[in-house]
């Protein structure tokens, strides 16, 4: 009998304690944050992050809300991002920089449609990326 009620009272003491470090550990107050340029849980513009690796575009696609920022960063190797109308007539607006090594271009895109863009240096391996702004 004694031990039947040791039992329980380690089985109790041990789920209080569990239940009290859970409610410590877990911040009520913290919102969730959009990872991985996914926007379901934002209420405001948001800045995306592309990279240029290896020859490409990384990613390749977005889409993101009117208002967004979109940040091209260039950590090696001679790039640069070219979405003007003279090359994409189509584009709702341009946006683009020079040719450079270890850059950050950065653009709010204020006007939705898609947009296409390229890397002059590299476009004829495939360096290519596209935008939907809704």
């Amino acid at each position: 009998m004694v031990l039947q009620q040791k039992k329980w009272l380690f089985n109790r003491l041990y789920l209080i304690l569990g239940l009290a470090f859970y409610s410590c550990s877990y911040n009520k107050l913290e919102l969730p944050v959009p990872i991985n340029n996914d926007t379901t849980l934002s209420n405001g513009p948001i800045k995306y992050s592309v990279n240029l690796l290896s020859g490409t575009f990384s990613p390749s696609s977005l889409t993101i809300a009117i208002g967004d920022t979109v940040e091209w960063t260039n950590s090696s190797g001679f790039h640069n991002v070219n979405g003007t109308i003279a090359t994409f007539p189509s584009n709702p607006e341009g946006f683009g920089n020079n040719v450079s090594n270890s850059w950050s271009f950065s653009y709010v895109f204020n006007t939705a449609g898609n947009y296409n863009y390229q890397c002059d240096v590299h476009v004829s391996s495939g360096m290519t990326g596209t935008l939907t702004v809704q």
